[in-house]
């Protein structure tokens, strides 16, 4: 059982800063064109979060197996994000994340029909663009 203090420490560790994330893709509109690609983006930078939350509970990041090698598929991203969202519930930092939460079912559900007309390549290259700067956007 983690103590209050253990769960604060672990909280600090975790935790994200939206605001630079929107600065960051007002600020990097060329590369994040268009909406479909906003929302894979942050499901990455989520899964980052998710990775931090592992490493910091269980010294591992078990979740990593259910990437698929980072080739993704439209499907793919809808199973990661509903997988991401039950680990966050599950350590407990529902709050935390929030807005990013929020953000990226917004640019899913909205854009699922584009999401669906990309290509593999291009969903794996924006996921994996979030995944590696999601340490960018902790606070």
């Amino acid at each position: 059982m983690v103590t209050e203090e253990e769960k604060k420490e672990i909280i600090n560790k975790v935790s994200f800063d939206f605001d630079k994330l929107k600065s960051f893709i007002t600020e990097n509109s060329n590369f994040v064109n268009n909406e479909a690609s906003t929302g894979i983006f942050g499901l990455g930078v989520l899964v980052h979060l998710v990775f931090s939350m592992q490493q910091a509970n269980l010294n591992s990041t078990p979740f990593e197996k259910k990437l698929k090698g980072l080739q993704l598929s439209a499907k793919d991203v809808e199973r990661i994000y509903k997988e991401a969202v039950e680990k966050v519930n599950q350590y407990s930092y529902q709050n935390t994340y929030k807005e990013l939460r929020e953000f990226i079912a917004e640019k899913l559900m909205v854009n699922k029909n584009q999401i669906k007309k990309m290509s593999n390549q291009e969903i794996s290259f924006n996921f994996v663009c979030g995944l590696e700067l999601g340490r960018k956007f902790k606070s």
